[in-house]
């Protein structure tokens, strides 16, 4: 029956509609009832000017609404909209009901509106995973500048000053929830809810976030981890993966078992009586608790198969919180998992027993449209005037008396409920909009007013400030991050929107407010699309308002003279701007500001002379040296030392685009590095590290060692890397072999111990196994030696690139150990990541790569490893490996 669950959880607060952006604007009290009046949506019943209805908020459309909203939700709404969402725009049109009457009223209307389309509404089970990513994107992405942050629980934590959102799971489903965040103007074509363009697997997330408290009926709840499972599902190295519900304990219900895996399930068993009870598990490890209790548990091997363990329990009858970790780190996925108690002979656990609550959950049922009541829903649709607001339903209303005859004492203004729509307006509100409905009949807002209108209208002063007003709360200034740290609140705020209509072209306001330019791409905020017809008068307001004085723009007496002194500015012999700025996608060595190309369109000349003569004038705090103070330049050997002739010249240098010349200093004239003659050595952070060495030889054959860990990480053929400031990436990734990250060599107790690896905060690793590096050192064909210890084992580890008889280049790498008297034996960890396979006791092929042993060194398979045992004798001695693939 539709309209019969209680929803709980609605926030208590003063009359009053809420429209954020109303408080600090710098309005007065007519225009603040103007903005009421839009928002508010008056002119659906009340005939005004054709202006106030073009800027007035248009209704939700509703047409569709029954794939949308939970049916429930919807008539709890349309019966005491101000209770379930406080602050609501949406009027009460049922107050003036008797309680029994506004019920079946709420419920008629439900039904009408249901029956438009068929209603296809369904909750979905969200994932617990991507809801705790959805929670960090809610908060950065810019949802929480207009809508209330939320504590660990969920709750609104500034809800007095946010958009109301609701109990958000009441109302939507998962699929509902992202239709609408991937398009909300399909449904809202007012645009006060923007598109934020964000990628749809970070709207999926946001979704499952938001909808994380939907209770569903269910058996049990998973979890899925991957990483170094066998250290344990607390594990610094261990991520969440996907979450969900699954029938029973089969591991055949979920796609995707990985390799490295671990599962989660949660939830209730029933137990028939009370008793002795015994569980069975066979899998390669995993580990059961009953109401917390510890049952059984078998450690994961990572080099053996299933194992069975069993453990027992004396446990009452009725529903007993169950836990099982399950681990996959052998040979094919396997799990089974049985019980034998009291009145329970040994078998697997049927769903029946098993609930992910031990309270009931009542399942959802898809409403049956009642054709009467959707027939009395239509009629009172119109009667009561919801269509003058809904028009997309296929529903007339009669209009109501023209807001210039309205008694302003009466009807929506007086404060109480009655044959009309019934706001919840404070005193104050009510008095706003009665300054606007006694205004001159001619009034006419000016510029300045109409831009503070625009502004509020669509709350962008929840981010940006201008002239001292608006800008992020201090309450929520933590919640905006970026990835540039080092241009300080540059780097993580939205800009200032002061005079910006004097700074930016039309081409530049166009970018920023019709099309999602990203010109600070560093910005964790995304800028908001609230839909060209809404943003288009704001282009034409800005630049009709914001002036600023005229900058001298000097004649340019020898335009190419110009363009090479900008030229010479710009790079690391002139005041060096890539030191802090990207050029051309390219990026800097230091703070990584704005990407100057492209500025020259999207910047007004003006603008950029005031600037460059004083950045601190248009951005107190800003780290941008001045190299002009006080009009004078730093560089008097540069165009005579014109001020006005040197900025001009950086403008001319600019304003060749993506086509302007690479400055002095920017990484290299080109990013690509080659080999010759000699080796090529480049260093820094790549998909293998923070401290990567890549090797090109002279043979066309490269290497990626990583320094961090003292291994081979990589070997690839042909053209050798790109590289920029700090970084680099190997060229030809179709010849690719790759290595998985962990340390060379490594005492095992036993082959079935894992081989050790880093965790996400193990930042001893590996010198806590006694590993230090000791640099390099080159021979005349710039070939290196990597030096380095295994606790009292020096290692000198040298590649050289060779051609065998068929032409064809591989490596030969040389181990040169020197060791003490004594020394334990170890293994060395030549192959990994691939199945290995032995083609002879010293060949051995792992996808497209073949290692070739020399000596009497043999070595010993495990599935994906190849390992060399190594008992060094007294003083040095070698170990050589062809690699050839």
């Amino acid at each position: 029956m539709i309209g019969t669950i209680l929803l709980l959880g609605t926030v208590a607060r003063a009359n009053e509609v809420l429209v954020p952006g109303i408080t600090g604007a710098q309005l007065d009290g007519a225009l603040k009832g103007q903005l009421l009046l839009e928002e508010l949506n008056c002119v659906a019943c009340h005939e005004s000017s054709p202006a106030l209805a073009a800027t007035s908020k248009k209704a939700p459309r509703l047409s569709g609404i029954g794939a949308r909203i939970h049916p429930d939700f919807l008539a709890a709404y349309l019966r005491t909209p101000h209770a379930i969402k406080p602050g609501s725009t949406m009027p009460d049109m049922l107050g003036k009901l008797p309680e029994s009457e506004r019920a079946t009223a709420a419920t008629q209307l439900t039904h009408f509106l249901l029956s438009l389309k068929p209603p296809t509404f369904a909750p979905q089970q969200p994932d617990a995973v991507a809801a705790a990513q959805g929670e960090k994107l809610f908060h950065s992405r810019g949802c929480a500048a207009c809508h209330s942050p939320r504590d660990a629980q969920g709750h609104e934590t500034m809800a007095e000053t946010s958009t109301p959102l609701g109990k958000l799971e009441q109302k939507y489903s998962f699929k509902s929830l992202t239709d609408f965040l991937r398009q909300p103007h399909l449904s809202r074509p007012s645009g006060r809810m923007p598109d934020l363009r964000l990628p749809p697997r970070e709207i999926e997330s946001i979704a499952h976030y938001l909808l994380r408290d939907t209770r569903l009926p269910g058996h049990l709840a998973y979890t899925m981890y991957r990483g170094q499972v066998w250290e344990g599902l607390k594990h610094e190295s261990i991520e969440p993966e996907r979450a969900g519900t699954i029938d029973d304990f089969a591991l055949t219900h979920l796609e995707r078992i990985h390799h490295h895996m671990a599962i989660r399930f949660e939830g209730w068993i029933n137990l028939p009586a009370t008793g002795q009870y015994t569980f069975f598990l066979k899998a390669n490890g995993g580990a059961l608790q009953i109401d917390g209790k510890d049952v059984l548990s078998q450690v994961p091997r990572d080099r053996r198969g299933v194992v069975q363990v069993q453990g027992m329990a004396s446990l009452a009858a009725g529903w007993r919180k169950l836990r099982l970790d399950y681990y996959h780190t052998g040979r094919e996925p396997s799990l089974n998992f049985e019980m034998q108690g009291p009145q329970f002979p040994r078998q697997t656990i049927p769903s029946a027993m098993l609930s992910v609550s031990d309270q009931p959950i009542a399942a959802f049922q898809r409403p049956v449209v009642d054709r009467a009541l959707a027939d009395a829903g239509r009629q009172k649709f119109a009667s009561m005037g919801c269509a003058r607001c809904h028009d997309d339903v296929g529903v007339t209303a009669a209009p109501a008396m023209p807001l210039a005859k309205l008694n302003l004492e009466q009807g929506c203004l007086s404060g109480q409920p009655g044959a009309w729509a019934h706001f919840d307006l404070s005193a104050d509100q009510r008095a706003m909009i009665r300054a606007a409905l006694t205004r001159p009949s001619g009034f006419t807002a000016t510029p300045e007013q109409s831009l503070q209108l625009e502004l509020t209208r669509f709350n962008c002063l929840a981010c940006h400030d201008r002239r001292g007003l608006g800008g992020i709360a201090p309450a929520r200034n933590a919640l905006f991050t970026g990835t540039a740290p080092a241009l300080g609140d540059q780097g993580r705020l939205p800009p200032t929107l002061s005079d910006v209509g004097a700074k930016l072209t039309t081409t530049g306001l166009e970018g920023a407010l019709l099309q999602g330019a990203r010109p600070r791409p560093y910005l964790a905020t995304a800028m908001p699309q609230f839909g060209e017809a809404h943003m288009r008068p704001l282009v034409g307001l800005f630049s009709q308002v914001d002036h600023l004085e005229k900058a001298v723009l000097p004649e340019v007496p020898n335009l190419q003279e110009s363009k090479n002194a900008g030229y010479e500015m710009m790079g690391a012999k002139g005041f060096s701007c890539i030191a802090c700025h990207d050029f051309n996608g390219q990026k800097s060595a230091g703070a990584g500001a704005l990407d100057l190309v492209g500025m020259t369109q999207r910047i007004q000349k003006n603008w950029f002379h005031l600037y460059m003569r004083s950045p601190q004038r248009f951005h107190p705090g800003i780290i941008m040296p001045s190299y002009w103070p006080g009009g004078q330049t730093l560089r008097p050997d540069v165009l005579g030392g014109d001020t006005s002739q040197q900025i001009e010249a950086l403008w001319q240098y600019l304003e060749a685009g993506t086509q302007a010349k690479n400055p002095l200093g920017l990484s290299r004239q080109s990013k690509e590095l080659r080999v010759t003659d000699v080796a090529e050595l480049c260093r820094g952070r790549s998909n293998i590290g923070y401290r990567g060495i890549a090797v090109g030889y002279p043979g066309r054959i490269s290497l990626g060692f990583d320094s961090e860990e003292m291994t081979l990480r990589q070997l690839w053929k042909g053209e050798f890397a790109n590289v920029d400031l700090g970084s680099f990436q190997p060229r030809a990734q179709d010849t690719m072999v790759p290595f998985p990250a962990g340390v060379p060599f490594h005492r095992l107790k036993s082959l079935e111990d894992n081989w050790p690896a880093k965790g996400k905060t193990t930042f001893g690793f590996p010198q806590n196994l006694g590993y230090q590096f000791r640099g390099y050192d080159l021979d005349a064909l710039q070939r290196p030696t990597f030096h380095y210890e295994y606790g009292e084992v020096k290692v000198a580890d040298f590649f050289e690139d060779v051609r065998g008889s068929d032409g064809k280049a591989y490596f030969k790498r040389t181990l040169t150990f020197t060791a003490p008297s004594g020394t334990a034996p170890f293994y060395f960890r030549a192959i990994s990541g691939a199945k290995v396979t032995a083609t002879d006791a010293q060949t051995f092929v792992a996808a497209k790569l073949k290692v070739r042993l020399t000596g009497a060194y043999q070595g010993i398979v495990r599935e994906d490893e190849l390992l060399i045992p190594l008992r060094l004798p007294a003083g040095t001695s070698t170990l050589t490996l062809d690699y050839q693939w």
